[in-house]
């Protein structure tokens, strides 16, 4: 199949555009009607209809994507994968460009549909705003790959996650229904998964990310779009310090942001620096009536004792954005500093066994305040130390916190692994 799309691409950058003076965008759906395709034969007695070729090519040209690149991306090496993935449900085959850059899927045929239809608004939403987080798409095409052959619906994007030197990818809803994978090495994660993890960063960072995710949830609830999913992964700096920061021309919140993970993940508390990267992805389901019949269903069973992921669009959206206001936080210099102490091991000194602790140590900043704000995410911290497989319990000391519930100003870490505090 590989070799059949990578010559329909070779063909389709050749289609012409279509010029129709009426159109209102040049992704032309305004007039309600999908662009017609133009269709090339393939060598194996099939053929692959190009959707919209003028209409992508702008939002290409608007993510700095040049004609040439593209079709070179995807046709001049042998493309990578083809597979589900191991903790998707929709049955979708993935491939990625051997360069990294760019993704294609396969998708319904309403899925199709809806793209097409949406193209005007999807170009306009992302000139008016050039940090969006949402999926960029580059192309749409339908294969049948021998004469008389089923049709293979395929869209291309780019990759969210180009550059990104991840240990730790989630896919989040903001949902708890089916949102538990077992972790396995390259498996992609899910909200349940991420139950007890909070990623920190630059509070102004923190800003723009949620304006942007406002503005990105309320287009697509304007589409009536819901199901759609946050892409996050995580590089832990104390596991492999390249930074792999490279900000997109189409957007400075992709390509890789500086925060720090606190909380517990793997059976373990930590605090860590890390680089993520972010995106908004599967943004092409409406809510129709079989999604209708389901919530209908789910409402009056799981949904008792879980979130469902059937909710309505307006109800979706605003569910999404309060969940991960409550998961990606901003924090002050202050904060900041506290955090790159902790996570770099600066701060701790080793106890022994015992039930009795050594005399606390003072900080090399003795103004050091642990910041009220992180204050709530630490107070499971057991503040007597206790035995640990990895020599010793450890105390940061000299943690003044009125008010909070740290026993006589510290608090005390079980152990130390890989790079992080273990409490």
């Amino acid at each position: 199949m590989k070799e059949a799309i990578q010559q329909g691409f070779k063909l389709s950058s050749n289609a012409q555009f279509d010029a129709n003076p009426l159109t209102k965008s040049k992704t032309g759906c305004d007039s309600g009607e999908a662009p017609l395709p133009f269709e090339f034969k393939l060598s194996s007695g099939g053929s692959v209809r190009v959707y919209s070729p003028e209409g992508f090519a702008a939002l290409r040209e608007l993510a700095g994507i040049e004609h040439n690149s593209f079709f070179a991306s995807l046709t001049h090496d042998e493309l990578l994968g083809g597979a589900t993935q191991v903790s998707g449900k929709s049955g979708a085959l993935f491939w990625f460009s051997a360069d990294g850059r760019f993704v294609l899927k396969t998708v319904t045929s309403t899925e199709l549909r809806n793209l097409l239809f949406m193209l005007p608004k999807y170009e306009r939403h992302l000139q008016e705003n050039r940090d969006s987080l949402l999926t960029r798409f580059f192309g749409a095409y339908c294969f049948t790959l021998c004469e008389g052959g089923d049709e293979v619906r395929i869209v291309a994007m780019n990759n969210v996650l180009e550059g990104a030197r991840h240990h730790k990818v989630y896919d989040l809803k903001g949902t708890t229904e089916n949102r538990w994978v077992e972790e396995a090495p390259g498996k992609c994660l899910k909200d349940l998964n991420f139950e007890d993890v909070t990623l920190y960063m630059n509070a102004q960072v923190s800003e723009k990310l949620h304006a942007v995710l406002h503005s990105d949830t309320s287009f697509l609830e304007e589409l009536h779009i819901m199901d759609y999913s946050l892409i996050l992964s995580i590089q832990y700096l104390s596991q492999d310090g390249t930074m792999a920061t490279n900000p997109k021309p189409f957007s400075n919140l992709m390509g890789g942001l500086e925060g720090t993970v606190c909380g517990r993940t793997d059976f373990r508390s930590l605090s860590e620096a890390c680089v993520f990267h972010i995106g908004l992805i599967d943004m092409l389901t409406t809510y129709g009536l079989k999604k209708q019949v389901s919530n209908a269903l789910k409402s009056n069973t799981i949904g008792h004792f879980c979130e469902i992921d059937t909710e309505p669009p307006g109800v979706y959206a605003e569910r999404f954005r309060k969940h991960f206001r409550s998961k990606l936080l901003g924090h002050s210099p202050d904060e900041q500093w506290w955090l790159f102490r902790v996570s770099h091991q600066l701060l701790a000194e080793p106890v022994s066994n015992t039930s009795q602790t050594k005399p606390q140590q003072q900080l090399a900043h003795p103004a050091a305040v642990v910041p009220s704000s992180l204050a709530s995410d630490l107070s499971g911290a057991p503040a007597t130390p206790r035995s640990s497989g990895a020599g010793g319990s450890f105390v940061l000391a000299g943690f003044e916190t009125p008010g909070s519930s740290f026993a006589e100003g510290s608090f005390v870490l079980a152990g130390l692994e890989g790079g992080s505090f273990v409490f």
